[in-house]
């Protein structure tokens, strides 16, 4: 394939790579880098030669593990022996080496120390484009250091944490999005449009991105039904069968549905609905206020019928039962059968925070222990303390619980068979909601604005300027709340077609 840029660095370094091809080739540079653009099977020293030869541009990322690489002074060989301009990224003050110094010494650097590196790499497509359409760039450089500076450096391991610091706020700038639209009894189902917002533009279907390799293998088995078990957490603001969604409106926050292209919206009942669940024909949500309940109606809205009533907190259904937390009994597991009989106290365990469920057993945080991830028999049985740390945003898929570790304030993953525990990316997500388009939630370092990571990377994408809350995911759109307007919105999960429910 047709490159301009051919982008050079340690493996070390992939995830500062990644964020750097991301903006170059949004702004329109294609971009050849390893390992991505070789081919299955093919000779990895001879494609990166031919790939180096057909370039314009590298950009050469200098790092300290870049400095100690052999192969990257390979290409950088390679680069100047025909005649490619190189532009180095200056992110560490180390000294080049002989070698590199030989290559390099004429050349312009550009420095993403001095400045914050999202700015940087924007500097970097300005220099990259400027290059290519033969227009000047006026932006700032740093000539090759040929003496040692004795200052504080950047340890090689805040690297990673940086770029995905970086990515956050350079995705915020490629992604933001615009606007584009701005109590009790039953009803029957009313048509009340074509599309979300009232008009005919309709909803994009989102296809599920490939997301390369990932400790949650399965990202929908999330030991729920009829929701993701991080949607029903987060407020359950909407839900999907595969043919509609369901969710709750700006229309006093009643019920509603309409097909996945957004056509023949229709409101299905009159009350203040979350925790929404479609499963087997039915749509279950529950109600607050004076009438607190669980409801359940059948999926084209007839059959709305009150089969709980009472206050609760996180309702979902898990095994063919709904379960939730009695906010009248100390916050106790309880459940029932679909129809509302059966009502039972699962066992005496109180208290149960960021309550999620996994192969017959429960997960939560225990305030009683400073907030440490605990697991037990739905009966409180075989209680077992996971984690030495507080912990909160907990949630599962494919067997893989996801929480925010409070000691490290990193996203971690933990093995529910094995109690391995990986970090996922060097920060917070809060409301995560785990699906085939990725993982869904709120940055920690980005003002609790929305964000995505894509499964298998640890770059995290920032896809609002604004707080949210309420996250939810169905069908490649997320559906949540605009903290700073109160209002329901959905949008797809690049962060474009911004509309108002």
């Amino acid at each position: 394939m047709a490159h301009d840029v051919f982008v050079s660095y340690s493996h070390k370094d992939k995830t500062v790579a990644d964020a750097i091809v991301s903006y170059l080739e949004f702004k329109g540079s294609r971009c050849w880098y390893a390992p991505r653009d070789i081919a299955p099977g093919a000779d990895w020293a001879a494609s990166i030669n031919e790939a180096i030869k057909a370039s314009k541009i590298m950009v050469l990322l200098f790092t300290d593990f870049a400095n100690a690489s052999v192969q990257v002074a390979r290409e950088v060989n390679l680069a100047v022996s025909n005649g490619v301009t190189i532009i180095p990224f200056k992110m560490t003050e180390a000294v080049p080496t002989e070698g590199m110094q030989y290559y390099l010494s004429t050349v312009h650097w550009l420095d993403a120390l001095s400045t914050p590196l999202d700015q940087s790499i924007k500097h970097l497509d300005a220099q990259v484009r400027g290059i290519l359409t033969g227009a000047p760039a006026s932006k700032p450089q740093v000539s090759v250091p040929t003496t040692v500076i004795i200052e504080k450096k950047r340890p090689a391991w805040m690297v990673p944490a940086i770029a995905a610091l970086a990515v956050l706020a350079i995705a915020g700038a490629v992604l933001f999005p615009r606007l584009l639209g701005g109590g009790g009894g039953d009803t029957a189902p009313q048509d009340v449009g074509d599309s979300p917002d009232g008009g005919s533009a309709p909803l994009e279907a989102i296809a599920v991105p490939t997301n390369g390799s990932a400790q949650i293998a399965d990202p929908d088995n999330t030991g729920t039904q009829g929701n993701l078990q991080g949607n029903y957490q987060n407020g359950g603001l909407a839900a999907t069968d595969g043919e509609w969604f369901y969710y709750r409106s700006n229309d006093n926050m009643c019920l509603y549905r309409m097909r996945l292209d957004g056509s023949e919206k229709t409101k299905l009942n009159d009350r203040q609905s979350g925790n929404i669940g479609v499963y087997d024909g039915y749509v279950y949500y529950y109600t607050g206020g004076k009438s607190s309940g669980i409801w359940r109606m059948k999926c084209d809205g007839s059959q709305d019928t009150n089969i709980y009533i009472g206050s609760i907190e996180d309702m979902c259904i898990v095994d063919g039962r709904i379960y939730f937390k009695n906010s009248l009994d100390g916050l106790k597991l309880y459940s029932m059968a679909l129809d509302g009989t059966d009502i039972r106290c699962e066992g005496d365990l109180t208290q149960l925070y960021y309550l999620t469920f996994w192969d017959g057993r429960m997960y939560w945080s225990n305030d009683d222990d400073g907030g440490c991830l605990y697991r037990a028999n739905y009966d409180g049985s075989e209680l077992t303390k996971l984690t030495e740390n507080a912990v909160d945003s907990v949630t599962v898929a494919d067997g893989m619980i996801m929480y925010n570790d409070l000691g490290d304030y990193n996203l971690h993953l933990l093995d529910t068979e094995t109690l391995e525990d990986y970090k996922v990316v060097f920060e917070g997500i809060y409301e995560p909601v785990i699906s085939s388009w990725g993982i869904i939630g709120k940055s920690s370092s980005n003002s609790l604005h929305l964000c995505r990571m894509q499964l298998g990377s640890q770059a995290v994408n920032v896809l609002t300027d604004f707080k949210v809350k309420s996250v939810s995911v169905a069908e490649g759109y997320i559906f949540f709340v605009n903290e700073e307007t109160g209002m329901a919105c959905m949008m797809d999960i690049y962060g474009e077609n911004l509309i108002e429910l």
